[in-house]
């Protein structure tokens, strides 16, 4: 990976300024790899309405780091891999009933849902690792 960073013409990634988690943690990433100065002349942030995804698509970014959710929903780009396991972080989404929920059968039968081997399918085909949910 160290090696397709350093070899790349350009890279995307969420601008981690923005704030974003995943922008955030791949500059760890660059950090800890020691190769974040030598990237950073060849990183493209992407602006709205552009995403890393569409800059991939059309050529404006060589490599694009972003979750995999994001990529698989693009065409003319391809998900290569995930980080490797001791770069890889999780962001893991919760759902709850907040006190106070008008139609809390509707609520309980969403957050019922969505722990059923249906919807873990769902879920894994979006990119997404169920087992972390």
């Amino acid at each position: 990976m160290k090696r397709a960073l350093l070899a790349a013409k350009s890279i995307s990634y969420s601008d981690p300024a923005l704030g974003g988690a995943s922008g955030i943690h791949f500059a760890r990433v660059l950090d800890r790899l020691g190769i974040a100065n030598e990237v950073k002349s060849k990183t493209v942030f992407a602006k709205p309405p552009n995403t890393i995804e569409l800059m991939v698509a059309n050529g404006e970014a060589e490599i694009g780091v972003t979750s995999p959710q994001g990529i698989i929903a693009v065409d003319g780009i391809e998900l290569v891999g995930l980080l490797p396991g001791d770069l890889r972080d999780a962001i893991v989404f919760s759902a709850a009933i907040m006190a106070g929920a008008k139609d809390t059968a509707a609520s309980k039968a969403l957050v019922d849902f969505l722990r059923t081997l249906d919807a873990a399918a769902v879920i894994k085909a979006k990119g997404m690792d169920p087992a972390n949910s």
